[in-house]
């Protein structure tokens, strides 16, 4: 039995709250800077980490005994209605703890190696961009806390963006967009405690358009993903949570744009909170033509997370809907999956207005699925043969089909079992002599 089934059985059987600390990202103060290479702008963040639990935490130099802090960027994009996450640090190693008063007063109980309950340690955004504490995202596992310890790459320095959260400087250089910062705690006794779903804080961050200098401003949304910021720009947005049983959290983000003549464009934002089974394939349900699909991830890099394979994943259109897919573990250990404290965008064109529906996405580890309810577009069920969508069967419909057959589209799977012969110009034309209801 895991440690989170036992804590929780106890909580159970004894009907009282165990003492336990609790550890959130409670403040972002400041920012820094570190220069431009490549066309990649690198920066560091301050946080400061709150324990409102009841006891103190674990955070002991040199050791495994400690939190890692992971601090990302986002943009909110006005003109597409789009938030995608821009960049990664590598993770940021604690090393000791001060006693303050940020989020709660402040209890007796803490020390340099323990953070007392109530009480608050601030890194600056100095402390959090120092090379040699960062060490590989891809050596912790974001549910329970644990990591490679020593880490690749403990004490090594490099060059300015070197480790530190990447962003492209394109990405950024772009007066009407709104930015976000987020920062996150991975404790193992949050784990431990199973208080580790609220480790995720969020702040405007404000960027000179001129010397690319940044700050942060604004209310700091405690115990609130980024994701969450794209519900606060538009209330359209759909977002749903849900878990890998014993596991971490996942979130699903679903928007739908209307594009004018008939036309609509679907938003997805796949955010792994702090899953270590990641995710590598998210599916919609669509029984119309897509067209013009996207793709948004992160890029991994510095030491050993410079392996995770970079490829955008493809969509896939098949009979039952569009499907994006990478690596799983088993065909590649740094496949290009979701990881924890990352969030991938995918979108498309159809001609089909939203619906509530439901969404797929299947585990990086194992074979693990999850649905999250959203928006999807509404499903083709009154003429199967009306290729163009037109609600009227004709030539255009015949010489829709006729394309799509000739290019292999799915569309003309008719027969749906993935081969592309006589069978299914049968069923097309089977289908277009019975006519639309």
């Amino acid at each position: 039995m895991n440690r989170f089934a036992l804590a929780a059985m106890l909580a159970a059987c004894t009907g009282t709250a165990l003492a336990t600390p609790d550890i959130i990202c409670g403040a972002m103060p400041d920012v820094q800077n570190h220069g431009l290479i490549g066309g990649i702008r690198a920066y560091s963040v301050g946080t400061t980490a709150c324990n409102i639990g009841d006891t103190p935490a674990e955070w002991i130099d040199g050791t495994p005994f400690h939190p890692v802090i992971a601090v990302t960027i986002w943009k909110y994009d006005n003109e597409t209605e789009r938030l995608t996450q821009l960049g990664v640090t590598q993770v940021k190693h604690s090393f000791a703890s001060l006693q303050g008063s940020v989020c709660q007063p402040c209890q007796p109980g803490g020390d340099f190696s323990h953070l007392g309950p109530g009480c608050s340690d601030p890194y600056g955004a100095g402390l959090n961009g120092s090379q040699a504490d960062l060490g590989p995202r891809t050596e912790v596992n974001g549910f329970t806390g644990d990591f490679v310890y020593p880490y690749t790459g403990i004490n090594q320095g490099g060059n300015a963006i070197f480790k530190r959260i990447q962003v492209k400087q394109t990405d950024i250089a772009d007066s009407t967009a709104t930015f976000y910062v987020e920062g996150v705690y991975v404790h193992k006794q949050d784990a431990a405690a199973g208080t580790n779903f609220n480790n995720a804080t969020y702040r405007q961050f404000n960027i000179n358009q001129s010397s690319f200098n940044a700050s942060t401003s604004g209310t700091t949304h405690r115990e609130v993903p980024a994701i969450y910021a794209w519900q606060a720009h538009q209330s359209g947005v759909v977002i749903t949570e849900n878990e890998y049983p014993g596991e971490g959290r996942i979130i699903v983000a679903s928007k739908a744009t209307d594009l004018g003549g008939g036309t609509w464009r679907y938003d997805y934002g796949v955010y792994n909170q702090n899953s270590d089974l990641g995710v590598s394939s998210f599916s919609v349900p669509v029984s119309t033509a897509t067209s013009n699909y996207g793709f948004n991830d992160v890029d991994y890099h510095s030491t050993v997370d410079s392996a995770v394979n970079p490829t955008d994943w493809a969509p896939v259109e098949g009979a039952g809907g569009v499907t994006w897919n990478s690596e799983s573990e088993a065909q590649n250990a740094m496949g290009n999956a979701v990881r924890w404290g990352t969030m991938y965008n995918y979108w498309f064109e159809t001609n089909s207005p939203p619906v509530s529906g439901t969404t797929t996405v299947s585990s990086f580890k194992g074979a693990n699925n999850l649905d999250f309810a959203g928006l999807v577009p509404t499903a083709n069920t009154v003429c199967e043969a009306d290729i163009t969508g037109d609600g009227a069967l004709d030539f255009f419909d015949i010489a829709g089909f006729l394309t799509a057959f000739g290019q292999q589209n799915p569309v003309a799977d008719f027969t749906g079992d993935g081969q592309f012969d006589f069978f299914d110009i049968a069923t097309f034309l089977s289908a277009f002599s019975a006519g639309c209801p």
